[in-house]
């Protein structure tokens, strides 16, 4: 009887809480390209780029455990980024993809002064070039390189 009444207790508890996302659940190759990369439209904007990549970095938690040594931000609509990968971009070799189209990038790179994480010190340069990505199933996983 007591352990029919435990089963009883522990259902009950279940079906108070509904359903709870899991510990397992992790963003996505593609997702967390969007989050390390994709910035549109740019995110503050009037800032210089040292500042807008000390910034971005920590808010798309690229200084958390460690300083990321170097990440580029594209300020270019997600579809049109994601669309290097078919009618927007041009095979490169394996599994890189060349865009056809510039985008506005914003380059970050530790520069090492004596900070650690969270507060990383980023220098920036601002461009307006090509770049290479790596596709999986179609959608950008990985950036490469400006071209």
């Amino acid at each position: 009887m007591s352990q029919m009444l435990a089963c009883l207790v522990l259902l009950l508890f279940v079906a108070l809480l509904g359903p709870l996302p899991t510990l397992a659940q992790r963003e996505t190759r593609h997702e967390k390209f969007h989050r390390q990369h994709v910035a549109f439209p740019k995110t503050h904007s009037e800032l210089d780029a040292r500042r807008y990549c000390n910034l971005m970095m920590q808010r798309r938690g690229m200084t958390t455990i460690k300083c990321k040594p170097s990440n580029t931000f594209i300020h270019g609509h997600p579809t049109e980024v994601d669309a290097i990968c078919s009618s927007g971009g041009t095979h490169f070799s394996e599994n890189y993809y060349d865009s056809n189209g510039f985008f506005e990038l914003t380059a970050c790179r530790v520069t090492g002064e004596g900070s650690g994480p969270p507060n990383c010190n980023y220098r920036g340069r601002l461009s307006n070039q090509r770049i290479r990505v790596a596709c999986i199933n179609g959608v950008p996983v990985h950036f490469k390189a400006h071209l």
